[in-house]
């Protein structure tokens, strides 16, 4: 069985790279088992599970993905988890992570330098993923969703309440995209930031996102490369 593990922010990117995976490999062919680490300073570190899918029955592919409670904590979690991952046989260790808020446009390089800071390359492979600004960047790119949310959220009152158009602009040149993602929600009375994340996840379409989107962000096509290539 070929075993990748991810870092990520969040609960929102645990659930955006599951259901891209289920939607690349199937749900059949793949265990995703997602766990939350918590602690390790001032308190001890915890690691509690949040799901698993199933028990192995003869799938080709295993999942990992850690809840790492901020986007400050993914690149100190891999490197806290980086040995013991390899010598588990996975492949490779991807990291998932905002840009803002502590980090300008002009500091992605510095952040990028950062990250791969301390990373042992005698280890499996460890790649870091941005999201420019941020992961809601992707979501505003699968514009189509929006009206799988709410059907008054088309793409003219979306570009008239942003000045801007998902379906052609650079989404990465967005500062503040969870922010666009609650102005545009706002329109039909949803409140992106109270936990509606859960109704974008299950209206993107990750076919498209995995297939055709990636050409638009460079970011978003390094990660469906990764995956691609687990795959093969």
């Amino acid at each position: 069985m070929k075993k990748i593990a991810f870092f990520v922010e969040g609960l929102t990117e645990v659930t955006f790279v599951t259901k891209l995976i289920e939607q690349v490999v199937g749900k059949g062919n793949v265990i995703i088992d997602s766990r939350r680490i918590a602690g390790g300073s001032a308190v001890p570190k915890t690691i509690s599970q949040i799901n698993i899918k199933k028990i192995p029955t003869g799938e080709d592919y295993y999942v990992l993905i850690y809840d790492c409670g901020g986007d400050h904590q993914v690149a100190g979690r891999i490197r806290e988890e980086h040995e013991s991952l390899t010598k588990s046989n996975y492949t490779k260790i991807i990291g998932i992570r905002d840009v803002r808020p502590k980090f300008s446009r002009e500091k992605i390089g510095c952040l990028e330098n950062g990250l791969r800071f301390g990373i042992r390359k005698k280890l499996i492979p460890v790649d870091f993923i941005l999201g420019v600004m941020e992961v809601e960047a992707w979501f505003l790119l699968e514009c189509t969703h929006f009206q799988r949310v709410h059907e008054s959220l088309t793409i003219e009152a979306i570009k008239e309440v942003l000045d801007f158009d998902p379906s052609l602009d650079d989404v990465a040149s967005r500062d503040c995209p969870a922010e666009d993602m609650q102005t545009c929600y706002a329109l039909a009375g949803i409140d992106y930031e109270k936990g509606e994340a859960k109704k974008t996840m299950e209206a993107l379409d990750f076919a498209e996102i995995y297939c055709n989107l990636g050409d638009r962000v460079p970011y978003l096509k390094k990660l469906n490369d990764h995956i691609n290539e687990f795959l093969s």
